[in-house]
């Protein structure tokens, strides 16, 4: 549906600078390559229930070096996508959203660092808690032709009934 509301995107995409420039980003568009976040949940991670937040980030940085190999297979055709089987049960993925939820429990998502803890339902200088409701999501065709479309997501507080 976007290439016809912005066909210049569609011509972007064969620009030779653009090509040049942005190869995965063109090949995952055209269905020629998996996306990131594909590729890390296929990247099998173990860690305890009582690892602290700098050992999660630790196997973390260790994972991320076996996700960027394994992508390099991929993109090079030596690991072809049939081959992945079914993802582990703990992936790079699974372990992205654990250091998500730390976070959470003293956030610091936003230069304010209001520390709330929003597994618990405080409410944070922005008054979001645990949750948010999302208010639109869409595909975003204002942007540059290099990224059209984009996928935006804009969200608002649940308020306490």
């Amino acid at each position: 549906m976007w290439r016809l509301w912005r066909p210049d995107a569609v011509r972007a995409l064969e620009d030779p600078k653009v090509v040049s420039s942005m190869p995965r980003y063109i090949g995952i568009l055209k269905g020629k390559l998996l996306s990131k976040f594909v590729i890390s949940r296929q990247v099998q991670v173990e860690w305890g229930s009582d690892s602290s937040e700098d050992e999660l980030w630790d196997i973390h940085d260790a994972s991320l070096r076996k996700m960027e190999k394994l992508m390099r297979d991929l993109d090079s055709g030596r690991i072809h996508p049939d081959e992945l089987g079914d993802p582990p049960k703990k992936s790079l993925l699974h372990l992205k959203a654990r250091i998500g939820e730390s976070i959470m429990r003293s956030c610091r998502l936003c230069e304010r660092r209001c520390g709330a803890d929003r597994l618990k339902g405080e409410l944070g200088f922005c008054r979001v808690g645990r949750e948010f409701r999302v208010h639109s999501c869409f595909d975003h065709l204002g942007e540059e032709p290099e990224v059209v479309p984009s996928f935006t997501v804009y969200g608002s507080r649940v308020r306490p009934n």
